[in-house]
């Protein structure tokens, strides 16, 4: 008797792109977590740098919020896209918003706020790559 499958089909070059940055995303967290365990917040909660960005705990949760996701949104095309637009906006509109304050909404410190923006930027301008690049690939198929 042979086993009934639902048909697997080729994951998208979106799916596999956010899975891959958001995995780097959340190990980068994570080390960011070791380093800097606490959970404070305001100008004055420590943070650490971790390949030239300031973490925290509150910083390195927010890194598991935002790109965990990723791992369901992966599952679908059209979510990976959706899923990689979302997080391109969020992380540059935040991103901006570091570059101006040492502590945006007064939450997270980050007393290198230039390497946190430009860590931001870079990253949602990625994420935007991704999203673009799969749209066109659909465009021509």
């Amino acid at each position: 008797m042979e086993a009934i499958a639902a048909p697997r089909t080729r994951w998208t070059f979106a799916q596999w792109a956010i899975v891959v940055v958001a995995a780097l995303q959340i190990v980068w967290a994570t080390a960011g977590l070791i380093a800097e365990p606490s959970f404070h917040f305001g100008e004055e909660a420590p943070s650490k740098v971790v390949l030239g960005v300031d973490f925290n705990g509150v910083h390195a949760l927010s890194g598991y919020l935002l790109f965990g996701p990723a791992f369901v949104a992966a599952l679908r095309p059209r979510w990976a896209v959706l899923y990689a637009t979302f997080v391109a906006a969020a992380l540059i509109a935040t991103g901006i918003w570091a570059a101006f304050s040492t502590s945006p909404a007064g939450i997270f410190a980050f007393p290198d706020n230039t390497a946190d923006a430009i860590l931001h930027l870079a990253t949602g301008g990625l994420f935007a790559l991704i999203a673009a690049v799969q749209l066109g690939l659909d465009r021509q198929s």
